[in-house]
C-alpha cells in the first residue's frame, strides 16, 4: 500500500515538472519569435547605402547657400 502511494507521489511531481517544463519552453520560444520579429534584418540596414548622392544633386531644383554669393 504505501510502495502504490510513492508511485502515485512519484507520478504527480513527474507530471508537475515535465508540465513546468514544457510551458517555460514554451514562453522561450515565443519570446525567441517575438525577439526575431523585432530585430532589424541586415538588409534594410545595408538600404541606405544605395542612394546615389550625384543624382540627387542632380534633380535638386533649388539654389545652395553657396551659390548665393551676393548675400555674403
Amino acid at each position: 500500500m504505501i510502495a502504490a502511494s510513492t508511485n502515485t507521489k512519484d507520478a504527480i511531481m513527474f507530471k508537475l515538472f515535465f508540465s513546468t517544463g514544457t510551458i517555460g519552453i514554451g514562453i522561450a520560444v515565443a519570446a525567441l519569435i517575438a525577439w526575431s520579429q523585432a530585430v532589424t534584418p541586415l538588409q534594410a540596414t545595408t538600404a541606405s547605402s544605395t542612394i546615389n548622392p550625384t543624382d540627387i544633386m542632380a534633380t535638386y531644383k533649388a539654389s545652395l547657400p553657396v551659390e548665393q554669393w551676393d548675400a555674403i
